[in-house]
């Protein structure tokens, strides 16, 4: 697993249901640039699931489609098979996730940034081994 900081949206959780659990959302973060014309396209996007530990007393209820957030975490990749196909899932880990003030009235200031000039401080939340524990609901 790595460490990661990104700053993404909140997608909906199946096709079929835009509501999330508490423990976890899908995020699509965006990648811009800029054009002859000198305005921004987006040209990709990363798709990402980021689940929280019961341990960890984050609830991601509150965030609903559409939201910016700040995700800081250990991400790792995750493989499934469906009908003989394998499927690669990008899975965040996360130890903080908090609402991102970019694109409001008022730019955050830069101390405001999880990634910003001074390196976090040591989380007191430890990702379970092998991204599972026992009170996972799923």
């Amino acid at each position: 697993m790595a460490e990661i900081k990104f700053e993404a949206f909140v997608e909906a959780w199946t096709k079929n249901s835009d509501e999330h659990p508490a423990w976890g959302i899908k995020s699509a973060e965006t990648h811009r640039k800029k054009n002859e014309e000198g305005t921004y396209e987006t040209i990709g996007r990363t798709f990402r699931t980021v689940k929280v530990s019961r341990a960890s007393g984050i609830d991601l209820s509150p965030f609903v489609k559409g939201d910016r957030v700040k995700v800081v975490g250990q991400e790792s990749t995750e493989t499934r098979e469906y009908e003989g196909k394998k499927y690669y899932d990008l899975v965040v880990w996360a130890e903080s996730v908090t609402a991102s003030e970019r694109g409001q009235s008022q730019a955050p200031a830069a101390q405001d940034e999880p990634w910003a000039a001074t390196p976090p401080a040591a989380s007191t939340h430890t990702p379970p081994a092998g991204n599972y524990d026992s009170e996972t609901p799923f």
